[in-house]
């Protein structure tokens, strides 16, 4: 999955959140209120509602208990402000739920202790986690701003723990920032990568798969992602990550980026090591039968260079977006093939577009 992939998904607008915990008739009841009434009454409708739970009836004044009158007290400080804010929220949270965001916040900050804004409260924080939520895939996929997006998405986690589809796109979000050069991320984002797998290898599965096309294809970039953050540390690690991924049934397999990122491990890890022993050992000495066993494995390292190079130009193309990184790709190509072929390029062209019909060797 490459990142003109993952930017198709473009998450819905609207937020749904819990509806209003009235009944239907006292919801009615209320809009009729509040919609015919005057200010005044409208407070002492609020009033009444506060003091009198559905159904009840108010008990007779000898026999109030403490709790009761302290309800008492608190409802005849229910002022005609208190009372349209309050129905500003309550009014607004189907139709126009931003309105209602903004007037339920502010509610429960002025009337912080009434029963009314336990409700209220409840609401408000249901509404900041879903836009949390939409905030994030906004800016992941839309916006493509991965280093504001991870951070709103460390917010989301925290919000939910487990939610995997989160987990996936934090991974996701953390790759693009460090390909874009934000590096800052990069251990969170390979904690993600292996905490997403292992869910989804022990049978979790997300709420959506989107933007990928299912769980192979989210195993294969997750794979990709955890290669490509080890490559510099781990670079013989990183080989088996990239392989598991171009082996599975995931659409990364098709991308030229997983094949030249092999290429660079297959170097780091093999060539780079293999070349320096084989000059210390053997350089400017008679072949031996240890020099040609040395050799060999050299050669050897350099087919699966080859392979993985000429697989990265078969599928980038000529005339793509990949055009001018496919340039150096055929730079290195062409010299590796020239150290196994007596420095010839006969045969190379051939060789490219064979490439992908090939098992991995």
């Amino acid at each position: 999955m490459n990142d003109s992939q993952l930017s198709q998904l473009s998450p819905g607008r609207n937020i749904q959140l819990m509806k209003s915990t009235h009944k239907t008739t006292t919801a009615r009841t209320l809009r009729a209120t509040w919609s015919a009434s005057t200010p005044t009454v409208a407070a002492c409708t609020l009033l009444f509602l506060l003091a009198l739970p559905s159904g009840a009836q108010p008990p007779p004044s000898a026999q109030r208990s403490a709790a009761s009158r302290r309800r008492q007290q608190q409802q005849q400080q229910i002022t005609q402000a208190q009372a349209e804010l309050y129905e500003r929220w309550r009014a607004n949270i189907n139709l126009n739920q931003g309105v209602a965001f903004e007037a339920g916040r502010e509610y429960a900050e002025k009337y912080p202790n009434d029963e009314y804004a336990l409700r209220v409260r409840g609401w408000v924080a249901n509404y900041e986690r879903a836009a949390r939520k939409l905030q994030f895939e906004e800016l992941l996929f839309k916006e493509k701003k991965y280093a504001a997006a991870f951070k709103v998405g460390k917010q989301v986690l925290a919000d939910e723990p487990d939610n995997l589809r989160t987990i996936i796109n934090l991974a996701s979000t953390g790759y693009l920032a460090s390909n874009t050069g934000d590096a800052l991320s990069n251990a969170e984002t390979l904690e993600f990568a292996r905490r997403a797998t292992a869910l989804l290898e022990a049978g979790s599965t997300p709420s959506d798969f989107k933007p990928f096309t299912g769980q192979p294809d989210v195993l294969a970039y997750l794979n990709f992602i955890t290669g490509e953050l080890i490559l510099k540390e781990m670079p013989a690690e990183s080989v088996a990550y990239f392989r598991k991924a171009i082996e599975s049934e995931g659409t990364i397999k098709n991308t030229p980026v997983i094949y030249t990122r092999l290429a660079a491990a297959y170097v780091a890890s093999q060539y780079e090591p293999q070349s320096k022993e084989f000059a210390a050992s053997f350089g400017g000495k008679e072949t031996t039968p240890e020099s040609k066993a040395a050799l060999d494995n050299i050669n050897r390292t350099v087919d699966l260079i080859t392979d993985a190079l000429a697989r990265a130009i078969a599928l980038s193309g000529a005339g793509t977006q990949d055009s001018e990184a496919r340039a150096r790709w055929m730079q290195e190509l062409t010299r590796f093939y020239k150290f196994r072929n007596n420095n010839s390029t006969d045969g190379l062209e051939a060789y490219i577009a064979g490439a992908t019909a090939r098992p991995l060797p």
